[in-house]
């Protein structure tokens, strides 16, 4: 039986990734070009330009009508094809220039017309792991051989932990912090790992309870926003909530501290 284009979309969107993170895993150690970008501590590297090329040519390769988005270069590909791709081909590179090892390459393609999100990966090469979700299939994490569905927080958990990140900017980051307060009353601590892709993810597999962070771009969430859906969580996208995910159970009710309401 052939294969549908979704399962081939997911195929591509795991080879990609692992593409990407082959780059990274063999770039560390090395030396690093390090340049500055629009914030203090907002950085980008060649590792992440190298990974970039790298996962845009596995695509490319494979799907050559298709239009492709990411992080470090211009768009390319067929405005008018149903389907696009996003990719962050270095997730956490903070993490990555100081060593810290949450950070990885993530893949998603998009079907334009429907704007259903249908395939994305996350590999972190350091951790060892990729997660992965196809829409309507269901999220797995591969972890040093081993490959597990994913099924989101345990409800019965007496650790609930609510993920995290914050922004570059200084005074986007001021109002995170005094929000935080709000979403903590149905947790019990704090993660931030430093990468939204292995943020959602974390929250897919059930190591953390919930994911929030509220200045992102496409394609820091594209993949990991997927796989959390996936594994059953709701997910709210920032076409809905200016610019930030959400993603959490629903034995858990978040509170949006903007407007006060109960998600």
């Amino acid at each position: 039986m052939a294969a549908s284009i979704d399962d081939e979309l997911l195929i591509i969107a795991r080879g990609a990734a692992q593409a990407g993170a082959l780059i990274l895993d063999d770039s560390i150690g090395a030396h690093i070009s390090v340049t500055a970008k629009s914030e203090l501590g907002d950085v980008v590297t060649d590792v992440d330009r190298r990974a970039e090329q790298t996962i845009r040519s596995y695509i490319s390769a494979r799907r050559p009508d298709d239009a492709i988005t990411g992080e470090e270069l211009d768009a390319t590909g067929d405005d008018a094809s149903r389907y696009r791709w996003s990719i962050d081909p270095l997730d956490g590179t903070s993490n990555f220039v100081t060593g810290i090892p949450y950070f990885g390459s993530s893949v998603a393609v998009q079907d334009v017309e429907s704007g259903h999100w249908i395939a994305g990966a996350v590999n972190a090469p350091v951790l060892r792991q990729e997660y992965y979700a196809q829409r309507g299939a269901g999220a797995w994490r591969v972890s040093r051989g081993s490959t597990a569905e994913l099924t989101g927080p345990d409800p019965d958990a007496r650790t609930v932990l609510f993920g995290t990140g914050f922004s570059y900017s200084s005074e986007m980051r001021a109002t995170q912090f005094a929000q935080l307060p709000h979403y903590m009353q149905n947790f019990t601590d704090v993660r931030s790992v430093g990468s939204a892709a292995l943020g959602l993810c974390m929250a897919a597999d059930g190591s953390t309870s919930a994911f929030v962070e509220t200045d992102l771009y496409e394609f820091d969430w594209a993949a990991g926003a997927l796989i959390a859906e996936e594994a059953g969580l709701t997910v709210i996208r920032p076409d809905a909530h200016r610019g930030g995910i959400w993603a959490y159970p629903r034995h858990i009710p978040l509170t949006i501290p903007d407007t006060g309401g109960t998600v």
